[in-house]
C-alpha cells in the first residue's frame, strides 16, 4: 500500500510540474482542461497497471550432477506477537479526516442550496436572483448573482455569457472531481495546486469566449475590477471576481509561442515514460505463469485462476511486508476478513499456485499434554534465551517465579523466525506454555486452521542436522545441550525413516541429469553450486520446490528440472513412530561448466 501512495503522490508531482512548464502559459486551454483531468486519472491508476516482457532463454551444454542428502521437515506454529499497532490508528485518522473533507463538500454544496433568493429562467437558463449583494456565480446548471444585476429585466451579456461557458463545459463536475479526490488522498501536496490550476484555466476559458463575442477587452476587464471588492467564502463556485485577476488580464492579451501546438504532443510521450516508470513490471513465459521481474517479490506470479487472482489482491494489501519478508508482522497485521478470505481460497489453489506463496495453511492438531519439571521453569527464565509466552500472550520471563512445574499441561520450545526477531524480541528461541485451565479449554475447542511459513532453519549451529546423523544420535548424544537441540530440530523424533523416492535416489539424481537442459548458462561460469529443497508430504506428494546457490538463473533451471522428476512419483513416506509424516528432502548439485569455455 506505501507503494501504491508514493508512486501516486510522486507521478501526480511530475505530470503537475510539466503543466506548469509547457502548458500553463500557452492558450491551449480546453487542451489544458483534459489534460489535468487525464493527469489525475492517470496517476491513480497507474499504480495498479503492470507491464509485461518477454524473457529471453538460451539452451546451455551438458552438466555434470552430483546426488546429495535428505533432511526432514520441521513444523512450529507461528505464535501472534503481542505489540502496539500504529498502522490501525493511521488508518483510523485517516478516515477521520477522509470523512471530514467529505462532510465539508457536502456542507458547501448545502450553503450554495440554502442562499436566499428568487428563481427565474433568463435565456432557457435557470437564474438564481439573490438577495445579498454578491458578485456573480455559477454552480451546475445556475447562475447565482444579486438582484441588481437584472435592470430592465436584462442582464450584462459579458456577465452572463461568462457563467453560461461554465455551465455549458460542465466545470462545476471538474471542482466536484477534485474535491472528492482531495478528500480521499489529502496527504498529496499536488491535489491542491491541481485545484488551483482548473480552476485558473476555467476562467481563461469562460474569458476567452467572453472576449470574442464583445471584441472589448478594456470594458470587460473594467467589469471584472468592479466586483473585486465583492469577494465571498464559498467553495466548489467559479467566482466572477477571483483572486487571479493578474493572470487573467494577461491571457486576455497574450499570444500563444511559435512551439503551442508543439508541446501539446509532448504529453504522449510523457505518459508513456511515466507508464514505463510507475507500473508493475513483470517477465511473461511462454507457460501460462507471469513472474516478477523484482527480486524476491514473494507475491509476483499471477495464474488465470481466479482463485489465485483473488489471493493477490489480499496481499497486495500487504505487498510491503512480504516484499521484506516481514512474514511475522504480516502475520500480526492482517485483518481476521482477509485472513478467513485467504483460508478459503488456499483450499481451491493447485500445489504449484501455493507453491508460489509463502505462507501455508493447515488445520492444528490438538497438543498432547507433556511434563514440566523445576529444571525447565528455571531455564526458560533466561529472557536473553528465550521469549515466552504464557497461555498465547506474550509475558515476562520473571512471571515464572509465580509458577510450579505442576502448573502447566503442556510445552512447547521452538526457534523463532529470523525476520520475527526485533529489538523488542531479540531472544533465538520461543517458548509456548498452557496452563492447566487453559489446556482443559483449548482441548475441548475446534481444530483450528494455522496461517505458517516457509523457513529454512530451526536448529542450533550452522547447519540442519542429517538424516543419518539424527539416527546414530538416537542412543549416542553426548550432552544434554545436543538432546536439546535434537528435539528442536525434529520435535523429539529421533526414530525417523526417510522419504524414499520410487526407485531410489540414484534414480532421481539420473532423471535430474538427464533433463538438465535450462534457458541460462553461457558455458563459462565453472563450478555452479545449488541446494534444492522440497517437501515430501504424508501421501507422497510433493511440493515447496526452493533453492539456494549464488546464481540465481541456476538455482531457477534447478528447480525446473526437479519439478520435472517428480511431476508423476509418489514417494514412500517418511515414518515417525508407524505413521506417516511430512519430510523436507534436501538434494545438493553441482555442475561443472568449465570444459566449456571458448578457446583463443
Amino acid at each position: 500500500m506505501e507503494t501504491i501512495i508514493l508512486k501516486t503522490i510522486l507521478c501526480s508531482g511530475v505530470l503537475l510540474g510539466l503543466y506548469h512548464l509547457f502548458l500553463a502559459k500557452e492558450r491551449t486551454f480546453i487542451f489544458n482542461r483534459f489534460y489535468l483531468i487525464l493527469a489525475l486519472i492517470f496517476s491513480f491508476s497507474i499504480p495498479f497497471a503492470t507491464i509485461e516482457t518477454k524473457q529471453v532463454e538460451k539452451e546451455i551444454p551438458e552438466t555434470v550432477f552430483v546426488g546429495g542428502i535428505e533432511q526432514p521437515i520441521l513444523q512450529a506454529p507461528i505464535i501472534q506477537q503481542e505489540s502496539f499497532d500504529f498502522t490501525e490508528i493511521l488508518i483510523i485518522v485517516y478516515f477521520i479526516i477522509t470523512g471530514i473533507l467529505l462532510l465539508k463538500i457536502i456542507y458547501s454544496i448545502l450553503k450554495i442550496k440554502r442562499l436566499k433568493g428568487q428563481k427565474i429562467i433568463y435565456q432557457n437558463r435557470k437564474v438564481f436572483l439573490l438577495q445579498q449583494n454578491l458578485a456573480p456565480f455559477s454552480f451546475w446548471n445556475t447562475i447565482y448573482l444579486s438582484e441588481n444585476y437584472l435592470k430592465d429585466s436584462k442582464i450584462d451579456n459579458a456577465i452572463f455569457l461568462h457563467e453560461e461557458i461554465h455551465i455549458k463545459q460542465k466545470h462545476s463536475a471538474d471542482i466536484l472531481f477534485v474535491e472528492i479526490l482531495k478528500a480521499i488522498s489529502w496527504f498529496n501536496p499536488f491535489m491542491y495546486f491541481y485545484k488551483k490550476a482548473m480552476i485558473n484555466n476555467h476562467e481563461f476559458i469562460a474569458d476567452e469566449s467572453v472576449i470574442l463575442e464583445s471584441k472589448n477587452v478594456k470594458k470587460y476587464q473594467e467589469l471584472i475590477l468592479q466586483e473585486i471588492l465583492k469577494q465571498q467564502n464559498l467553495a466548489l463556485i467559479h467566482q466572477f471576481n477571483f483572486n487571479n485577476t493578474k493572470k487573467r488580464f494577461i491571457m486576455m492579451t497574450k499570444k500563444n509561442s511559435k512551439f503551442a501546438k508543439a508541446k501539446k504532443y509532448f504529453a504522449i510521450p510523457a505518459f508513456a515514460v511515466l507508464t514505463i516508470v510507475f507500473a508493475e513490471k513483470t517477465y511473461a513465459k511462454e507457460s501460462s505463469e507471469i513472474l516478477s521481474i523484482e527480486k524476491d517479490n514473494v507475491i509476483s506470479k499471477v495464474f488465470s485462476g481466479s482463485p489465485y487472482e483473488e489471493v493477490q489482491k489480499i496481499l497486495n494489501k500487504y505487498q510491503a511486508l512480504l516484499n521484506d519478508k516481514k512474514y511475522a508482522e504480516f502475520d500480526r497485521k492482517i485483518t481476521a476478513e482477509d485472513r478467513q478470505r485467504l483460508i478459503e481460497l488456499y483450499a481451491q489453489l493447485t500445489e504449484n499456485q501455493k507453491d508460489e506463496l509463502p505462507f501455508i495453511f493447515h488445520t492444528s492438531k490438538k497438543f498432547e499434554k507433556n511434563s514440566l519439571n523445576e529444571n525447565d521453569l528455571k531455564e526458560f527464565s533466561n529472557s536473553k534465551k528465550y521469549g515466552l509466552w504464557i497461555d498465547e500472550k506474550k509475558v515476562d520471563n520473571t512471571v515464572l517465579k509465580n509458577y510450579q512445574a505442576s502448573d502447566f499441561s503442556h510445552k512447547f520450545v521452538s526457534k523463532r523466525y529470523k525476520n520475527a526477531i526485533s529489538k523488542k524480541n531479540p531472544q533465538p528461541f520461543q517458548v509456548n506454555l498452557m496452563t492447566n485451565a487453559y489446556y482443559e479449554k483449548y482441548s475441548k475447542e475446534e481444530p483450528r486452521v494455522l496461517m505458517g511459513f516457509k523457513a529454512k532453519n530451526f536448529v542450533k549451529g550452522k547447519d540442519t542436522i542429517p538424516v543419518k546423523r539424527n539416527i546414530e544420535a538416537k542412543n549416542n548424544l553426548s550432552s544434554v545441550e545436543d538432546k536439546k537441540t535434537q528435539d528442536i530440530a525434529y520435535g523429539q523424533a529421533v526414530d525417523l525413516t526417510p522419504a524414499e523416492y520410487p526407485g531410489g535416489a540414484s534414480k532421481l539424481r539420473s532423471l535430474v541429469a538427464s533433463n538438465f537442459d535450462g534457458p541460462i548458462m553461457t558455458g563459462d561460469e565453472g563450478t555452479l553450486k545449488s541446494v534444492i529443497y522440497f517437501n515430501v508430504d504424508e501421501n507422497g506428494k510433493v511440493n515447496n520446490f526452493n533453492a539456494t546457490g549464488e546464481n540465481e538463473k541456476f538455482n531457477t533451471e534447478a528447480i525446473r528440472v526437479v519439478k520435472l522428476a517428480n511431476q508423476d512419483a509418489v514417494w514412500k513416506p517418511a515414518q515417525k513412530d508407524g505413521k506417516a509424516v511430512k519430510y523436507r528432502y534436501k538434494m545438493p548439485l553441482t555442475m561443472n561448466f568449465e570444459t566449456y569455455k571458448k578457446t583463443q
